[in-house]
């Protein structure tokens, strides 16, 4: 039924209701009729009966065998239902009988415990079917018993005509309730199936499509209401496309202003490294001369150790100063390219943090490079390693970059305690924007950015940006 259409499980329904009716129907019928029978049987049998005692009791009293004979003989003939008469005499045996050769085995005892206070009528089953056998007393038995045999045979075969009778009817009526069901079936389903017809038409995308009028009843009432939802979807879907269209030209404004501050971020980057490479490392590189010749020239020896130690820190923040302007610029990154400035910070990165951080590579060097894809690889590995660093206990970093299918894939993987549930909302309260910034500068690249949990249990994020303005590749 599960798999059946509505028109299907309609027609089903009413045949199964008609034919199970009918079952019940045929089933009471039976039953009633059967019982009517067997109760006729016995009230004819017992007024048989009771006709035989009363004529038969002077017979055999006079002992007149030939007259009793006669008399249940005539009766047997004159009735068709009854099957034998038995006379018995006032000890329970054999009187007289119209069996014409001898008594069925076992039929003498069936009233072997009959008294006034139980049921004159007893069923026998034979091989001739049920027959009700009635036994009335002649003189309250003081002379003998009539014994009266009804067979069900002709009753059976009245009850079986009229049921014949009765399956055929049910079979006109079945054939006629068939095409009932059909047109009743098909009345119902059919504006349903329209209703299904024009919503399988809008779900494809055919929005102009509605149900025609249909009569005033439930359905119909269904019909109004799904061509109203059909206008409301239509007038939803128009505002989608006008939000939806507004919303994309925010999202390429949106794109295009973090480009734009990107850029100037880069820009303001490239100028502070310029100007702490040159004017502020030559300042101090100045310095360090004067205080070399101050020293040199220093008569006291207190104040010249005292000048050798200034030159010193002096040094060292000029040290401090070019890696800090080389972190915010790598110049390599404008003359080598990104893979050699990858390889040339993850150098300085061991060297400044005792973490093992392994570099794998399908090529040499990428030239002609978009800048900004350059830039953004190069800060997302900046970023990921700053990252490792500061928020996990990793020993091992695998920093991988391969060319894929006209992509660039960058993979950074640590051994460290991975990212747990509720780290991101962490970060946003605490204003620490690193990883929604690398996936910022990876979106505004049309590239893809993700971020889970490796086998190791520590973290990995996947990078995949186009590969713009590709060179040759050395």
């Amino acid at each position: 039924m599960i798999k059946l259409n509505i028109r299907q499980k309609i027609f089903i329904t009413i045949l199964a209701s008609l034919f199970s009716l009918a079952i019940l129907l045929g089933w009471i019928i039976w039953d009633s009729l059967t019982n009517m029978m067997i109760e006729d049987l016995i009230n004819r049998g017992n007024n048989i009966a009771v006709h035989i005692s009363e004529t038969s009791s002077d017979y055999i009293l006079f002992d007149d065998n030939y007259a009793v004979h006669q008399l249940i003989t005539e009766t047997y003939e004159l009735n068709e239902d009854v099957r034998y008469i038995m006379v018995l005499d006032s000890n329970s045996a054999v009187y007289e009988h119209t069996f014409s050769n001898f008594l069925p085995k076992g039929i003498i005892n069936a009233h072997s415990d009959y008294n006034e206070n139980t049921s004159n009528a007893k069923t026998i089953s034979s091989d001739e079917g049920a027959i009700q056998d009635i036994i009335v007393p002649i003189e309250d038995g003081e002379v003998g018993y009539v014994r009266v045999g009804m067979s069900e045979k002709q009753a059976n075969q009245y009850i079986f005509s009229k049921m014949t009778e009765l399956l055929i009817v049910t079979l006109i009526v079945a054939l006629f309730a068939t095409g009932v069901a059909y047109f009743i079936s098909r009345r119902i389903t059919s504006p349903i199936q329209r209703l299904v017809d024009v919503a399988s038409g809008i779900s494809a995308g055919d929005l102009s499509l509605r149900v025609k009028s249909i009569k005033n009843d439930e359905v119909g009432e269904l019909a109004s209401t799904f061509n109203a939802m059909a206008d409301n979807l239509i007038n939803s879907n128009n505002q989608i496309d006008t939000l939806l269209k507004q919303l994309q030209e925010k999202e390429k404004l949106r794109s295009k202003l973090i480009l734009q501050l990107l850029s100037v971020q880069e820009d303001e980057r490239r100028r502070i490294s310029r100007e702490l490479h040159d004017e502020t490392s030559q300042a101090l590189t100045s310095l360090m001369v004067t205080m070399r010749v101050l020293a040199n020239e220093a008569k006291d020896e207190e104040q010249q150790q005292l000048l050798f130690t200034s030159r010193d820190i002096a040094a060292d923040i000029l040290r401090q100063i070019r890696d800090l302007a080389v972190d915010l610029r790598p110049p390599i990154l404008d003359n080598m390219g990104v893979v050699s400035a990858i390889k040339k910070y993850i150098k300085d990165f061991k060297e400044k943090y005792d973490v093992d951080v392994s570099f794998y590579t399908s090529v040499t060097e990428i030239t002609d490079l978009d800048e900004n894809v350059a830039l953004a690889i190069y800060r997302i590995v900046q970023e990921s390693l700053n990252n490792v660093i500061k928020h996990t206990e990793a020993t091992r970093i695998k920093v991988g970059l391969i060319l894929e299918d006209n992509n660039i894939k960058l993979t950074v993987s640590d051994n460290g305690q991975g990212i747990k549930e509720g780290d991101f909302m962490k970060a946003q309260a605490q204003n620490r924007i690193g990883i929604h910034g690398m996936k910022e500068r990876v979106e505004v690249q049309n590239g893809s950015f993700t971020i889970l949990t490796n086998q190791l249990g520590g973290t990995k994020i996947i990078v995949s940006l186009p590969l713009i303005q590709k060179g040759r590749l050395s």
